[in-house]
C-alpha cells in the first residue's frame, strides 16, 4: 500500500540515542526560575475618577478661563 509507513525506518540523524536523556534531577524544574524576578505589579488604574479628585481640576480649568475672559474684556475696554 502506498499510505502505509509503518514499515519505514525514521532518519538515523533524527533519532534521540536512548543515554542521552538527562538524569532525574539534573536540572531544575521549568517554572522555578521565574519566580520574584521582580517588584510587584502596580494595581490597575480604577476605571472612573472619584468627583472629589476631579473637583480641583474643574477649579483651576474654571479660574484660568475667568482670567481668559477678564482678559479680553479689559482689552477690549481699553
Amino acid at each position: 500500500m502506498a499510505g502505509n509507513h509503518e514499515d519505514e525506518k525514521p532518519d538515523e540523524g533524527l533519532s534521540v540515542p536512548q543515554d542521552a536523556g538527562m538524569a532525574p534531577g539534573a536540572a531544575p524544574p521549568a517554572e522555578s526560575g521565574v519566580s520574584g524576578l521582580g517588584p510587584p505589579q502596580p494595581e490597575a488604574p480604577r476605571r472612573n475618577w472619584r468627583p472629589g479628585l476631579l473637583t480641583p481640576v474643574w477649579v483651576v480649568v474654571a479660574l484660568i478661563l475667568l482670567l481668559v475672559v477678564a482678559l479680553a474684556v479689559y482689552m477690549a475696554v481699553r
